[in-house]
């Protein structure tokens, strides 16, 4: 009796080994594979295990060797990131020698505004394009005033000063030797009305007699003068108000 008991326990033990041994994998769902009768899983790792723990099974290809180690899952990472082009000019921050230029602007290969006329004010800011070399500007990019003389500041039709004009020079001149600007300009400006030669030499004229009443009065800066006639108005012409502001004498640092 002891001896069939023995032989079914032995039966049954070459069946199971058969089950482990033997059939097909399936998959289980999360990582692993099920080998048919439910003897051998094998993890997405590449583990083997049976009821006993883990084990090999040639039959599968990922039990031939050692598994690799159990890797942690990956975090997804939250918070803030410096970018490498925190302005998004397509200059990566180091490189940029302008880190903090506004979205949209175009940028040179170092990442900085383009300044078209080299002012030192960027294009996007620069209400004066295309400012001559050497040109002393604002910080809008235009070329600094020290006086304008607009309005009636001469006599009719001529390049006599008036008194009023006399007046702001005078303060003009006080103004320009405390700066000590090495060098400045006189631009004469005029309407539209009359021929536009006989304004270009208006212009001129005018220009000339401030030049000259500037060095009367003591200015130790080079003095140029030019007239532009009616070429450059500041305001439309077509209104008695914006032909008084286009006939005028400006005086400009270099």
């Amino acid at each position: 009796m002891n001896q069939l008991k023995l032989l079914c326990v032995l039966t049954m033990l070459a069946l199971v080994s058969a089950c482990a041994s033997t059939g097909s994998f399936e998959d289980a769902g999360d990582g692993y594979v099920t080998k048919s009768g439910g003897q051998i899983w094998v993890n997405r790792f590449g583990e083997c295990w049976g009821h006993s723990g883990r084990t090999a099974d040639s039959s599968h290809p990922a039990c031939g060797g050692t598994a690799p180690s159990m890797a942690p899952e990956p975090t997804e990472q939250t918070g803030y990131f410096w970018p490498d082009d925190q302005d998004r000019d397509g200059v990566v921050d180091a490189k940029d020698g302008c880190p903090f230029t506004p979205d949209g602007i175009k940028v040179d290969s170092n990442g900085c505004a383009l300044d078209d006329d080299g002012d030192g004010v960027p294009n996007y800011l620069d209400a004066c394009p295309g400012t001559p070399a050497g040109t002393v500007v604002n910080t809008d990019g235009c070329t600094r005033k020290i006086v304008s003389l607009s309005g009636v500041n001469f006599a009719f039709d001529s390049a006599t000063l008036t008194s009023e004009a006399k007046s702001i020079l005078d303060n003009a001149a006080q103004t320009i030797n405390s700066r000590s600007d090495a060098s400045i300009t006189v631009e004469g400006h005029t309407d539209s009305n009359g021929p536009d030669d006989y304004n270009l030499g208006l212009s001129e004229r005018r220009a000339n007699s401030v030049k000259s009443y500037l060095e009367s009065k003591g200015v130790s800066a080079s003095i140029s003068a030019v007239g532009r006639g009616e070429s450059d108005p500041v305001s439309s012409n077509d209104t008695r108000a914006g032909r008084a502001e286009n006939r005028r004498v400006d005086v400009l640092a270099k």
